[in-house]
């Protein structure tokens, strides 16, 4: 199993855990990390109350699966990377309305720079949230950008037993102004 980390809609802020053993989760208050949206996965998830998730897959990001029961609801997976702000390969996967708000337009920015950007994968910050408020209070969508493009790191491609993370994070292949982007 990989170790996830999760966004709280409800106060604005980034989770992880060093392990997926007991260690406690800590707050990821740099949200800056490769995403790897070539394998984004959308389908049905179910968060039990003291259990893992339950997810059942899309057949394609263009076809939605039936709904397998009550109480699931619409949601997303995908790989992200960062050994200085995650520690490593880390899972996130979430229903919240605000966070596949963000993520659709995350991955329409994707989608439109993705073909001048061969071989890459984004690196993607998180600049702030915007509060939304509705019936059932306030909840908190992540603000996220592309903010430089990198070689893809093989640690998105080791099965997940073996996914320890690199000595360091890929060098980008070309110069950018976003250099001093740290992840």
């Amino acid at each position: 199993f990989k170790v996830y980390v999760k966004y709280n809609a409800k106060a604005g802020r980034w989770y992880t855990k060093k392990d997926e053993k007991d260690a406690p989760e800590f707050e990821v208050t740099d949200l800056t990390a490769i995403f790897d949206m070539e394998n984004i996965k959308t389908g049905w998830i179910l968060f039990p109350p003291n259990g893992a998730p339950i997810k059942h897959w899309d057949p394609s990001l263009y076809q939605e699966a039936p709904c397998p029961g009550e109480g699931f609801k619409r949601g997303f997976q995908v790989d992200l990377y960062s050994e200085k702000n995650l520690l490593g390969v880390r899972e996130f996967c979430s229903t919240a309305g605000v966070v596949i708000t963000a993520m659709n337009a995350l991955h329409t920015d994707w989608e439109a720079t993705k073909d001048a950007n061969p071989g890459k994968v984004p690196v993607i910050k998180c600049n702030g949230v915007v509060e939304l408020k509705n019936k059932h209070g306030s909840n908190y969508e992540p603000q996220l950008q592309i903010v430089k493009w990198v070689d893809r790191p093989d640690v998105f491609d080791a099965p997940a037993q073996q996914a320890a993370p690199p000595a360091k994070a890929p060098e980008p292949a070309a110069a950018s102004a976003d250099d001093d982007v740290e992840f």
